[in-house]
């Protein structure tokens, strides 16, 4: 495998996740100041409900079409491809929406944190993160990894200039902050779709084809996709059970701050994903880069904490500092796993994916009933590193078995 293109295209998806990053610690320190603590909670945990609900309508259709459009050899194809994935992808967004609407008094009486008013108001919105995530996996597939890059941040941006916007206008509001967040993403995808050009022609083969990939590979993925959203998300669903949308807060700013330190590995794992689908192992230069990278910055990150919490946003928010090291150190092991996943993603593994994400999730869910309501949110910073441990672990036991049978 050539390193040079990947390496290249890792650059440009860094780069723009490193833009997005910073746009995502604007849009961060403009709602935690023109917000309350209590309505930041909210807003934080709206997201984390649309985000943990609309999995559940994927069913492995993103990933099977990402897969399909890697082995493709032909541009025709790729667009076919996408007009197909385009046809499933609106059935999804509609039964989403209207189940995220009916779930409404669900999340207003079982959990702590009050996002009815939300989800009534704004749930024909938030089936954009389907369309976001169906233009992702396309452009991945693809291995346009420069029009990915450029997807990747120019959502957060058009989110930003509109709270500007709501700053000089004297409107800066908890429904329209949400609102802007989830119109942002639909817009930017919108547009996104119209350039590459999806063809409909000869639709009835071309989702027929992507349906038996679905129930070859996807659905195990899916599976693996709603576990994974859990990995991310039950932290959170947890403190907002036992604790209250105050701590949710604090420990929502350090996770959002340490989340994007696996954001290399990503970009790397993206960059190398169309290859993977041919080659026959991971090299090892991406396997020493991905290690060399991620000890560099979760250093830099731990020693640079209390300025990063207290200078760049605000020191109301000063309890976050005593979960922002585990959290660090939990994304670091988050990032070598990704190389692992992807490669066995690539290869059609759904089934390993599948059962490392239910290991990994009996584990989560084991570690932050214990953990959270004794010790709060330090609790769930250390269920994360003992997850992420675990999950690199198994990544790495599937992927030398896959290589021992190929």
């Amino acid at each position: 495998m050539k390193i040079s293109r990947t390496i290249k295209g890792t650059f440009y998806l860094y780069l723009a996740q490193i833009i997005n990053l910073f746009l995502g610690w604007v849009v961060t320190r403009l709602n935690i100041t023109y917000l309350s603590v209590q309505e930041y909670g909210q807003l934080s945990f709206f997201i984390t409900a649309a985000n943990v609900t609309y999995v559940f309508f994927t069913l492995g259709v993103f990933e099977s079409s990402s897969r399909l459009i890697a082995l493709s050899r032909e541009e025709g194809e790729y667009r076919r491809m996408l007009g197909a994935t385009l046809g499933f992808t609106f059935v999804l967004f509609v039964a989403f929406t209207l189940f995220f609407r009916g779930s409404a008094p669900f999340f207003e009486r079982f959990f702590q944190v009050p996002i009815r008013s939300l989800i009534v108001v704004l749930f024909p919105l938030a089936g954009a993160y389907l369309l976001n995530n169906a233009i992702q996996m396309a452009l991945r597939g693809s291995g346009r990894i420069e029009k990915l890059a450029i997807y990747t941040f120019v959502p957060r941006l058009f989110y930003a200039f509109l709270l500007l916007l709501l700053i000089l206008w004297n409107h800066f509001t908890l429904h329209l902050s949400a609102a802007f967040n989830l119109g942002s993403i639909l817009v930017i995808s919108l547009i996104y779709l119209m350039l590459e050009k999806p063809d409909f022609r000869g639709f009835r083969e071309s989702s027929a084809r992507l349906w038996r990939e679905v129930k070859r590979f996807g659905i195990h993925v899916f599976w693996s996709e709603i576990i994974r959203v859990f990995l991310y998300h039950t932290d959170k669903l947890m403190i907002s059970f036992f604790l209250d949308a105050e701590q949710l807060a604090f420990y929502a700013l350090a996770y959002t701050v340490t989340f994007p330190l696996s954001f290399f590995s990503t970009a790397l794992s993206t960059s190398a994903y169309k290859k993977f689908s041919t080659a026959p192992g991971i090299s090892r230069n991406l396997l020493f880069v991905n290690l060399g990278w991620i000890v560099t910055t979760v250093t830099i990150f731990i020693l640079l904490k209390r300025i990063i919490i207290l200078h760049l946003f605000s020191p109301r928010y000063a309890p976050s500092l005593s979960v922002f090291p585990v959290l660090a150190v939990a994304f670091g092991f988050a990032g070598l796993t990704r190389l692992f996943s992807y490669f066995l993603t690539a290869k059609g593994e759904g089934i390993a994916i599948r059962n490392i994400s239910v290991m990994v999730l009996a584990l989560h869910l084991m570690f932050n009933g214990i953990l959270i309501p004794h010790y709060g949110i330090r609790g769930a910073a250390w269920a994360a590193l003992g997850t992420y441990i675990s999950d690199l672990i198994l990544c790495i036991y599937y992927y030398r078995r896959f290589l021992r049978k190929s």
